[in-house]
């Protein structure tokens, strides 16, 4: 079985993804009904376990924190039963079989100044869901420049 960890931070990344944000377009249906039947799976554990409101309160308010907080549970609930952990992890691997591909480049940054030199450039193999994303969750409270070129491809 992968890392616990791991499964749980693919699986929060796919649950909070622009992707479902805007109902699944990008993914393709094969694909997003696999991610149906994860969250799904999910959230059924999340209110055997009585901890449903964690899940709610993370999709109404999808902060860094509030997302952290469902992947501990994520992991927890896999840690205490390794059929769940099985199950989900089957899912998972199932999604990825699905061919889909995300690209994430230049994510996550809090900064003053952000500042890229050369050019940028995202390439996925054709075939399958692919998602490409580009400059994501930027704070940069004074000035951004990307000198060079970026580009994605597919």
């Amino acid at each position: 079985m992968e890392p616990i960890t791991a499964i749980a931070t693919t699986i929060v990344k796919l649950i909070f993804s622009e992707a479902l944000k805007e109902g699944g377009k990008a993914l393709g249906k094969s694909a997003s009904d696999r991610v149906a039947q994860l969250i799904t799976t999910i959230r059924q554990r999340f209110q055997e376990s009585g901890t449903a409101g964690l899940l709610t309160r993370a999709e109404k308010q999808p902060t860094e924190s509030n997302i952290a907080i469902v992947e501990a549970e994520i992991i927890t609930q896999m840690s205490d039963d390794e059929i769940f952990a099985r199950k989900i992890e089957e899912l998972v691997k199932q999604l990825e079989q699905a061919g889909v591909t995300r690209h994430v480049m230049v994510s996550n940054i809090k900064a003053t100044n952000l500042e890229v030199k050369g050019d940028m450039i995202q390439k996925a193999s054709k075939g399958g869901t692919i998602e490409q994303v580009m400059g994501a969750d930027l704070e940069v409270s004074k000035d951004v420049k990307f000198d060079g070129n970026l580009t994605q491809e597919s």
